[in-house]
């Protein structure tokens, strides 16, 4: 019989991990920014988790078969952690290159 205490964290880290991850990394890239008010702050935190949660799961099922890592729940929040740790450099990024796209066509 599996212990309970181990059974419930598996539980939760199955079920909750990627919300809990892409949360506690939007809170932590906070440090990384200065001179917020407190209404971009809520901002920054929730772009940084709404941008980990909805590509935590392509990027994972990108990245796990070039790792040769399993695609599992452990890996699954660790990514979610990353990307919502690192989300407020990659949107100025991906703004700056589809800015850039736009200026090249010429529109």
């Amino acid at each position: 019989m599996a212990e309970p205490a181990s059974t419930a964290a598996s539980v939760l880290v199955a079920k909750y991990g990627i919300v809990i991850g892409a949360f506690l990394g939007a809170i932590l890239s906070l440090g990384f920014l200065k001179d917020l008010t407190r209404g971009q702050a809520a901002f920054a935190v929730l772009t940084g988790f709404f941008f980990s949660i909805f590509l935590t799961l392509p990027v994972s099922s990108w990245l796990a078969p070039r790792l040769d890592l399993p695609l599992d729940d452990y890996f699954l929040c660790g990514v979610s952690f990353v990307l919502g740790l690192t989300a407020m450099n990659i949107i100025p990024a991906i703004k700056a290159a589809m800015g850039a796209f736009v200026t090249a066509r010429g529109v």
